[in-house]
């Protein structure tokens, strides 16, 4: 399987699917795999589709939020938080609330500081969009803002002073 943190064979996958997008649903139901270390490197092909072609985003926006949000591992879960965040404009306003309920919970459950600053980010831009949610967004940061991580309090602070 390789090294937990190397792209495995990521990239040979990415060219497969590019060549056959028919096989893309495969690909999406790894993020649920158990294997932690699948499930990483299936988001990180994910995530290197979507972003560089919209045709296998689009069809899977409504997935990403009902679906592969039921994902047990954080490494998924950080990955559709960045995911959120790069098409936040692609989601209808109730995709959004779910979006919103979805990152405050992950954030509850998790001490990953990837998780807490990136959901923090991801937070402060549906406070702007939404303004009713600033003040759940505000006391996530406030919470958030004595952390003894250096990335996860700065974000915090940051997200308090932008709202």
């Amino acid at each position: 399987m390789g090294k937990p943190n190397s792209l495995g064979n990521t990239l040979k996958i990415v060219k497969i699917v590019e060549s056959d997008p028919r096989k893309f649903p495969q690909l999406l139901q790894l993020l649920l795999h158990k294997d932690s270390i699948v499930a990483m490197r299936a988001m990180n092909g994910t995530k290197r589709l979507m972003r560089a072609d919209k045709d296998f985003f689009d069809p899977q926006k409504e997935s990403l939020v009902k679906v592969y949000s039921k994902t047990k591992h954080n490494v998924v879960k950080l990955g559709l938080i960045t995911l959120y965040f790069d098409f936040i404009k692609e989601f209808s306003s109730s995709e959004l609330k779910r979006i919103k309920t979805l990152t405050l919970k992950w954030m509850s459950e998790s001490e990953d500081w990837m998780i807490l600053a990136q959901g923090l980010k991801l937070l402060e831009k549906l406070a702007k969009i939404d303004p009713t949610i600033q003040p759940e967004v505000r006391a996530v940061a406030k919470r958030l803002q004595k952390d003894s991580r250096k990335a996860v309090a700065a974000k915090a602070k940051k997200v308090l002073s932008g709202l």
